[in-house]
């Protein structure tokens, strides 16, 4: 039983870290961040756009960079409201 509790916590922390990262995203993408507009090849195993950049050219990297952001947010928000009703 303690275990069970323990995992669905876990859940909720990294559905929230999920939430956190879509928005600072979504925040460094308004406020025109160099490493995400024009992101160094090294991130491309864990953003998206990386490897957008690489495959097609940095102009698509803003679209992608934008849908990365707020798929993140709203599937972590989804994944998060999943996780609080299962626990009640």
């Amino acid at each position: 039983m303690e275990e069970a509790r323990s995992v669905e916590m876990m859940e909720i922390v990294v559905c929230a870290g999920g939430i956190v990262y879509g928005a600072v995203l979504a925040y460094g993408l308004k406020q025109q961040w160099r490493w995400m507009m024009d992101p160094p090849e090294w991130t491309s195993v864990i953003y998206f756009p990386t490897v957008v950049k690489m495959i097609w050219g940095p102009t698509h990297v803003r679209t992608f960079a934008y849908l990365t952001a707020y798929g993140s947010f709203a599937m972590s928000l989804f994944c998060l409201a999943q996780a609080v009703v299962a626990s009640f």
